[in-house]
């Protein structure tokens, strides 16, 4: 019987790192050679360390992240036609995709679909400390079993950047009542995080209202999400702090975390009555961060 390869502390987050960029940029033309020279390894080595710690060899997993994506847009993406997700995921027929994806989830995607499903398994497990922790975390993060989320309506903000961000939240403010705590949140999509245009898509924000049903006033769209594991973060502190955060969770946490993050959004619940007491300075808050053991 084989022993099992070696993997040291030092590439394990050499590998994280690399996790987050292939998920980042899947419609790039990888190769092993490539995630190699990204992982700064000898094509031979990296082969052997990315099966230890990931559970697939590297080309094999790309096909995973590039299914995820699928299911993901199948879920979050209602009008994008079944041809588009398929020749996106690198198949060249539809058939092909849906054997495929049949495989990976048990289901063909037209059922994904209409019955988005919630992912199984134990209880991911993170490893590693906090170092470097932004000011304004509260504690170590929590792993918690989140949604399914439904009565909801969304606006997605026109850009990426402060006023059209500001517009889609102005919007969500002029619904009838005040807002309560945890009525707001925001969700984006998981690519961007690191490079903020991969893939060609736009970093989308996502402005959301709860307890709203299933008929949003005119103007608004509904908005769901289907259930699974997420690394909790509480943060109570500067606006601006938030992005720093965001930062350090994807830069820092999850390389060292021996988990990844899967394709759902990051959701991010807001309680208005800080901001207002800050007159919007300030921010209560808890982001969700969808996550999944590595080769699970």
């Amino acid at each position: 019987m084989s022993r099992p390869y070696a993997v040291g502390p030092e590439a394990r987050v050499a590998l994280g790192t690399l996790l987050l960029e292939l998920q980042d940029s899947l419609d790039e033309a990888w190769t092993v050679e490539k995630m190699a020279a990204r992982a700064g390894y000898d094509p031979s080595h990296f082969a052997r360390a990315f099966q230890a710690v990931v559970g697939q060899p590297p080309l094999r997993w790309l096909r995973t992240l590039r299914l995820e994506r699928a299911a993901h847009d199948l879920v979050f993406a209602p009008g994008k036609a079944l041809e588009v997700i398929a020749a996106e995921s690198g198949y060249a027929s539809h058939e092909a995709f849906r054997r495929a994806f049949v495989r990976a989830f048990e289901v063909p995607p037209s059922a994904m679909r209409r019955r988005p499903r919630g992912l199984r398994g134990a209880v991911p497990r993170p490893q590693g400390g906090l170092q470097g922790r932004p000011e304004g975390l509260l504690s170590a993060p929590e792993i918690v079993r989140f949604g399914p989320l439904s009565s909801a309506v969304t606006v997605v903000a026109a850009r990426f950047d402060d006023a059209a961000i500001a517009e889609a939240w102005r919007r969500l403010y002029a619904l009838e009542s005040p807002a309560a705590a945890w009525e707001l949140a925001a969700a984006s999509p998981p690519w961007g995080f690191i490079n903020h245009k991969a893939a060609g898509r736009p970093r989308e924000y996502r402005c959301i209202r709860f307890g709203y049903g299933e008929r949003p006033p005119p103007g608004f769209s509904p908005w769901r999400m289907q259930a699974g594991w997420f690394a909790r973060f509480r943060y109570e502190g500067a606006m601006a702090g938030i992005h720093d955060l965001m930062t350090w969770i994807f830069r820092d946490w999850l390389p060292g975390s021996a988990l990844r993050w899967r394709f759902a959004p990051v959701v991010t619940l807001f309680d208005p009555s800080v901001w207002h007491a800050s007159r919007f300075e300030r921010s209560r808050c808890v982001v969700h961060v969808p996550v999944q053991r590595l080769g699970g």
